[in-house]
């Protein structure tokens, strides 16, 4: 039996309504029935909170996981995404290289293929225009320029030449470099040099 001094100062006694509520008799003892019902309203008391923790948890925890769980999801399709997306970005700019590097030699093949077409339209243009009495010794084409050397009968011949090359659209800016009188077994002849300009390629 639980014994409690209730003589000193200020004791609740007995026959107050806190000591009634207490279980508290009248000899000043608590009797066991309400210790125990003491000490259990005391337990529950302690045990309220966490019970209500671990209704929470239950109630609210397994859709925190769940929703972690679909964003984790998510980051990691995202990431995925991301990855196929880097590699296409890789080869879509390999692709681009390579094909600048294809147009870059396209380009410069059909330079030179135009080089040639007009190196070839020069070379037709003299063997059509050139007189009957006279002939070429040698013909120079560069990129941007046309140097003619050769012999002719009289100055006629390399006169008319000269008209004719003028009047080309293949050529600009034709000139007479120099003219002079050579003789050459036995014979007389005119020879002479002329310079001009190539049409600029389009």
């Amino acid at each position: 039996m639980i014994k409690i001094n209730l003589a000193s100062s200020g004791a609740v006694s007995a026959s107050s309504p806190l000591g009634a509520s207490l279980g508290i008799s009248s000899d000043g003892f608590i009797s066991p029935d309400e210790a125990r019902k003491e000490a259990l309203k005391r337990l529950v008391l302690l045990l309220v909170g966490p019970l209500a923790l671990y209704i929470y948890e239950n109630q609210n925890v397994p859709a925190k996981v769940a929703d972690l769980n679909a964003k984790t999801q998510v980051l990691s399709e995202l990431q995925n995404y991301n990855a196929k997306q880097a590699a296409s970005v890789a080869e879509i700019k390999k692709f681009k290289e390579d094909e600048a590097l294809i147009e870059a030699r396209i380009s410069a093949l059909e330079k030179i293929s135009k080089d040639r077409q007009r190196e070839i339209r020069v070379l037709d243009l003299l063997q059509t225009v050139i007189p009957e009495k006279a002939w070429l010794t040698r013909v120079q084409i560069n990129p941007d320029k046309v140097n003619i050397q050769g012999l002719a009968l009289s100055d006629f011949e390399v006169s008319t030449f000269l008209e004719a090359l003028t009047k080309s659209v293949f050529l600009m800016d034709v000139n007479l470099v120099s003219s002079s009188e050579v003789n050459q077994d036995g014979v007389m002849l005119k020879k002479f040099e002329i310079s001009c300009l190539l049409e600029r390629p389009q």
